[in-house]
Formats: structure tokens, sequence, C-alpha cells
């Protein structure tokens, strides 16, 4: 009985001392994006350390969300606090798990989804892609059924799980930053937006207002934007989905028409703001390349958002009186202002 004791103390030290070394390992290797304005290990891990029911507003989806939607001119403009959620090219599946990960934390009253992947027809995304949406969630179910789905081996499931086995090679590319990185604080300085510098180049825009054709969803994006709506009506938050102002193609178009078609099933809102360059005063020059808006075109579509929010949501709760938000609202600011004379 003794040996047994000793042998089941020895394993418990043992798993204990290993946990010890190899998390702290594990979080040393792991990639970081750390530099402005593509940071995103600080915008997703940044969201876990703001405040329990700080939003309420979210912004979900790919990149089109996080170039389009600017949380601190939105609170400038309704005094609504809210987040953009958002990786680059994040599938309709990891926006299911985004949205479920963020109801742990957050209480929001509406949920808007920039829904450009769903009209994709990838069942996976490549590898880069995959892990910009997995590494920097924390681990937990979700976490495990989210990587189920994002990989079709066993081995590649693992690997999104426990991402040591991809980074454990970074030794020769380590920085400082790798060295003093502590997750727990670290902070998103734009709520989750990029500010994108200004271009010169014009970019086209297609004429999309005689589309009307149907073209099927992905079956897989089907299912998990299905998997969105349901859940948002059953926790009560009211949903949107929208397309940001993205130049988008008469192919894509006619795609996202079977997306609008989705909504008006469930009776969800569905609003594709690419019909409303006019009235947004957007111009082809307000673009950082063909889909994107720059930081002038985004300031720009998040006032005309919010007006338009407004006069749907006319009920969201507001706090335009908090001076954290009018600092950091200042910085940004300044930093838009600054856009001009680079």
């Amino acid at each position: 009985m003794k040996h047994k004791t000793r042998f089941f103390i020895s394993a418990a030290c043992f798993l204990v001392v290993f946990a010890l070394l190899f998390f702290p390992l594990k979080e040393l290797l792991a990639r970081k994006t750390l530099t402005a304005p593509f940071d995103m290990t600080n915008k997703i891990s940044g969201f876990y350390n703001e405040p329990e029911d700080e939003f309420e507003v979210l912004f979900l989806g790919p990149s089109h969300a996080y170039a389009s939607f600017s949380p601190l001119r939105l609170w400038e403009d309704t005094g609504v606090k809210s987040y953009t959620f958002s990786t680059s090219q994040q599938p309709i599946w990891a926006t299911y798990t985004y949205l479920k990960e963020a109801l742990k934390r957050q209480s929001p009253a509406l949920v808007v989804v920039e829904c450009v992947e769903a009209i994709r027809m990838e069942e996976y995304y490549d590898e880069g892609v995959t892990y910009s949406y997995m590494d920097d969630i924390p681990f937990s179910w979700n976490k495990v059924k989210l990587a189920w789905v994002s990989a079709d081996t066993l081995s590649g499931r693992v690997e999104l799980l426990c991402n040591f086995f991809k980074y454990h090679g970074r030794w020769d590319s380590l920085t400082g930053a790798d060295f003093t990185f502590v997750r727990s604080q670290v902070q998103s300085t734009y709520k989750g937006y990029v500010l994108l510098d200004l271009q010169e180049e014009e970019q086209p825009q297609p004429d999309i207002s005689e589309v009307t054709e149907r073209a099927a969803l992905l079956e897989k994006n089907e299912y998990w934007l299905r998997k969105i709506i349901e859940l948002c009506q059953e926790e009560g938050i009211e949903l949107w989905l929208v397309k940001a102002p993205s130049n988008i193609t008469v192919e894509d178009k006619a795609t996202l028409n079977s997306v609008e078609d989705l909504a008006a099933e469930y009776g969800v809102l569905f609003h594709d703001f690419n019909e409303d360059y006019e009235e947004i005063g957007l111009t082809g020059a307000l673009f950082y390349d063909h889909a994107h808006l720059d930081g002038q075109g985004a300031a720009l579509f998040t006032d005309y958002f919010s007006e338009w929010m407004l006069e749907r949501a006319a009920n969201l709760a507001a706090d335009a009186d908090d001076a954290d938000w009018a600092a950091e609202a200042a910085e940004y600011e300044a930093a838009l202002a600054a856009l001009d004379e680079s």
C-alpha cells in the first residue's frame, strides 16, 4: 500500500513539475502578433482582459469587420460601447466559436456578423489562417470543438489545440517581446479595430445593383450560419448579418443573395452596405486595398453605421461619460488625423 501511495505521489509531482515547465515554454514559443496595425494577439487576447459586461454591441467576422467597424468612433457618435472580435479570413464556423467565447464574459444586446466568409467555398482553410484564429483563444471545450471542424485529420486537430508542435522550432526567431509577453496584461488599442493607412490608388467599384441571381451556399457554411442565428435567438440577442463595404464582385453578390434569403427565413436583419456608397459618401479612393477600407473610409462608414444602427436599435444602452473611453477615443482620433500628415 505504501508503494502505491508513493507511486501516485511521485506521479502527481511529476505532472505538476511538467506543467510548470511545459506551459510557460509553450507560451514563450507560440507565435504572437504584437505589431500594429495587425497586432491580432493584442486584439483577441485583449478582449478577455476587458471588463465583464462592458459591450452593448459585438462585431464578429473576418478582416472586413476589423477594417470597417471602429468601436471608439462608434462610441464618440453614440455613447454605445462595442468591440470588434475578429480575425483575418475568419470562417463562419470560427465566428460561431468566437460568439460562444464572447458570451462567457459579455451580455450584448446586439451582435453584428460580417458575413463575407459565409459565401466562400472552402471546407478547410490554409494553415496560416487556421492558426491565426486558433492561437489566441484560451483552451476550452469551445476550442476543442473548433479544432475538430477546422482540420480534417486527427493530427491536425491535435496540433491546433497544442501549438507547441507547430512552434517548437521558433528558438532562432524569438525576440525580447516573447520573453516579456504576459497574455493577461495585453489590450487592444482600438477595441479590436485595425486602423489602415491611406492609399493613393483608386479602387474599382463593380455595379451589383442588378444582381438578383442566387448561388448556393457551401453546406458547411450554411450549417454554421444557422447555428449563429439560432444561438442568438436562444440567448435573446438581436443579430444583424451585414456585408461591409468591400467592392464585392457580381459573382459573390449572387451567393450573398442566398445569405439574405437565409436571414429572411429566420426574420433576421440583413444588409449589404456595398449598395450604400452614395449615401455613405464612399469612393474608391477611401480603400486600403480592393476589399478593405482605409482609416478615413472606416471613420466615414462608422459614422454612417452609427446613425443607421440607432434608427433600428434605438434602445441600446449608452455610456457617453466614461473617462477611459474618452481618453482612448482621443488617441484614436490623433492617429486618424496623423494619417493625413503622413
